[in-house]
């Protein structure tokens, strides 16, 4: 399929205003516009509000998470393999999506959080299969599992910008957070030795 100029002109909008908003979350249309080298009015051409431009680059990047979580498969009997499959398709995203814990406005739109709920479905089912094969608690909500998991990765992503981690620790140190917590290796209750 053929892309036309102005869809290229879009990408381009969507690309610079993604990397901008990575590091400045709170940026102004103006911003933006000055960081994708176009002017205003053809940023209002494509966005009119600094809102639909968010919700555009929303629905970017769940296509993204969506893509990069399209060949990952669920083990029933072993979360190892799988979420550090996860984990490692999606630290490489973090510039492209991290800018998205910070934008609240996306979270008011249905259509977004619909295909958020779309893409969190297949991690849904696998946790809640753990959880009834006695893999993970099944005392503690689904829900609450899968959001811990996604903020621990838009921390991460923070931690990668900063130069606090390194991008290929990353995946490894999610998962160990993800199935052992802060506990001492042999003291997970949180007890005395």
């Amino acid at each position: 399929m053929k892309t036309s100029v102005k869809d290229n002109k879009r990408k381009a909008i969507l690309d610079a205003s993604t990397e901008l908003l990575a590091f400045k979350p709170t940026a102004t249309l103006q911003e933006i516009a000055d960081h994708a080298g176009i002017g205003i009015a053809t940023l209002h051409r494509y966005f009119s509000t600094r809102e639909l431009l968010l919700d555009a680059l929303a629905l970017n990047a769940i296509g993204l998470v969506d893509e990069a979580l399209g060949g990952v498969t669920a083990e029933e009997h072993d979360m190892l393999p799988f979420l550090t499959e996860v984990f490692e398709v999606l630290i490489p995203l973090g510039g492209k999506v991290s800018f998205l814990s910070f934008a609240a406005s996306v979270d008011e739109n249905p259509h977004i959080v619909a295909e958020e709920a779309r893409i969190k479905q297949p991690l849904r089912e696998a946790v809640e299969g753990w959880q009834a094969r006695g893999l993970l608690n099944a005392g503690m909500p689904a829900h609450w599992i899968i959001t811990v998991m996604y903020n621990l990765l838009f921390v991460a992503w923070q931690e990668i910008q900063k130069g606090n981690l390194a991008k290929n620790d990353a995946p490894k140190l999610l998962v160990h957070t993800v199935l052992q917590g802060f506990g001492r290796t042999g003291h997970g209750d949180g007890r005395q030795p």
